[in-house]
């Protein structure tokens, strides 16, 4: 799952290179019925589905509708979005498949209007392994407690006009 700020917090420019950027993420990977499936939520006042699991059989379709997926403004509300990705998205009964890997690669400025700890924390409880991209600004304590361990591994800062560099 792909989790992208899309508050006011982020400028159009960085919103739109920070798309590219999970365009470029989603497009090689191998979509389908019995294979990996990919879901795009975005952080804003309220979470919003831009696609769930399983919508899309391609990696070409899926970057796609990244592309084309458009910036929801308002406050930054991760927790909040986290808490839906468990309930809606992550959970047996919508249909997650029990014994598959979970990931999620949550792309940020660093910055939430709520506490992002305690809903993290029982994401990482369920098995979710946490990739978290900050453009820079965020709390680098933080981000380190909210990554997957080791943080070195799964947490990375990296300026938005840089991101191809770890695609």
């Amino acid at each position: 799952m792909f989790l992208l700020d899309s508050s006011a917090s982020v400028s159009h420019y960085e919103f739109s290179r920070v798309r590219e950027f999970v365009g470029q993420l989603v497009a090689p990977l191998p979509l389908g019925t019995g294979a990996l499936r990919a879901s795009l939520v975005h952080v804003g006042s309220r979470p919003y589905t831009e696609f769930p699991f399983g919508q899309h059989s391609s990696g070409e379709a899926a970057q796609d509708a990244v592309r084309a997926s458009a910036q929801r403004m308002g406050d930054t509300h991760t927790g909040l979005a986290l808490v839906y990705a468990k309930e809606q998205l992550f959970a047996e009964a919508s249909g997650a498949r029990p014994g598959v890997p979970k990931v999620l690669v949550w792309v940020t400025d660093g910055g939430s209007s709520d506490p992002v700890g305690p809903p993290m924390q029982e994401l990482k409880d369920l098995g979710v392994t946490v990739f978290i991209v900050s453009t820079g600004r965020g709390n680098f304590l933080e981000l380190s407690a909210a990554a997957s361990a080791p943080a070195e591994k799964h947490l990375h800062f990296v300026d938005v006009d840089d991101l191809h560099i770890i695609v």
